[in-house]
């Protein structure tokens, strides 16, 4: 494990830009094996918790959202692909063929399928960031033998920032 996982929530560290993480005890760079003997789990670590398990529950409360968003816009897309073959099929009955069908099937591959995909990417890295955020502080908590419960509720939408309320409890 990155020993900078547990400097990160320990109020004793200090950011140097020359030299990165400095421990504010020893003034150097950390250099413990398992566990720092003289970590200080107070603020940092309450904010980080609640910071990460936030961001991970945010995150989670898009899913059906984003999967749905998924759903709409791939059969769209499929109905104007394939209405797009469906008129090709029509017109080759009078001998005639135009472009009309061609970009009706490019429309729909390259207009309105991105619409289904971009939303779902950009879900499953969000996610897979915010799950190993909240990973990292876990481990580093556990290596400590420090317990915690969180209560998250989301409250209402304002101009684009979310209303949250966070009951932590720590039980060291």
């Amino acid at each position: 494990m990155d020993i900078r996982k547990h400097c990160q929530l320990c109020d004793h560290q200090l950011v140097d830009f020359k030299t990165g993480t400095i421990c504010g005890i020893t003034n150097r760079k950390p250099d413990f094996v398992n566990k720092c003997v003289n970590a200080k789990f107070d603020e940092k670590l309450e904010s980080k918790i609640k910071m990460a398990n936030v961001e991970y529950q945010s995150v989670l409360r898009t899913k059906w959202l984003v999967y749905a968003n998924f759903i709409i816009f791939l059969v769209v897309a499929l109905a104007v692909i394939l209405g797009g073959y469906f008129l090709a099929q029509y017109l080759l009955k009078f001998a005639a063929i135009g472009a009309a069908p061609i970009i009706i099937s490019l429309i729909g591959l390259l207009f309105v399928l991105p619409l289904a995909i971009g939303p779902l990417k950009t879900y499953l890295n969000d996610l897979k960031l915010a799950k190993a955020n909240k990973e990292a502080v876990d481990r580093v908590v556990d290596l400590y033998g420090i317990k915690y419960d969180i209560d998250i509720r989301f409250g209402k939408k304002y101009h684009g920032t979310q209303e949250v309320d966070v009951d932590l409890r720590i039980n060291k």
